[in-house]
């Protein structure tokens, strides 16, 4: 009886396990999750801490400029905007790529992975690889802005 209770739990706790993992990992279309037309960038003016909760202190910065999107096959991704992306990220890519991408889940750790560049994180959103579907953002904007962001980890 009490290893049937321990089995139970271990398989209600890898239920919840692979639920979350799969949080991110929908049919979600681009629309869904994309960037509102004519939004803008705000400079971050939150306190940051450092690992050990201390307050870190930085330079200002001042925000960035507004850029133009990238056009339909432009692999550099130059011209997207990637707090915009950010915010794409964390709806679209975190449950499989936790913290903004900077821990390594289902996918991989894509802050200062090694290799990265913007044709490569363009192919992987397009066609997908492994684990991860093709298409899960498909708003060229959108595209430009995620792939701007992950560019942003490195």
């Amino acid at each position: 009886m009490r290893r049937m209770k321990k089995t139970a739990a271990l398989l209600a706790i890898a239920s919840i396990v692979g639920a979350g993992a799969l949080a991110g990992c929908n049919d979600s279309k681009g629309a869904d999750a994309s960037t509102p037309a004519g939004a803008s960038t705000v400079a971050n003016t939150a306190v940051q801490t450092d690992s050990d909760g201390k307050t870190a202190t930085t330079e200002a910065t001042t925000p960035p400029a507004e850029t133009a999107a990238t056009e339909p096959g432009d692999d550099a991704g130059t011209g997207g905007d990637a707090a915009a992306g950010k915010t794409l990220f964390d709806g679209t890519c975190q449950g499989c790529h936790p913290n903004g991408g900077q821990d390594a889940g289902v996918g991989p750790k894509l802050a200062g992975a090694a290799g990265l560049d913007a044709a490569l994180v363009k192919d992987r959103i397009v066609n997908g690889k492994g684990a991860m579907p093709p298409g899960l953002v498909t708003d060229p904007t959108d595209e430009a802005n995620v792939i701007a962001y992950v560019m942003s980890l490195q």
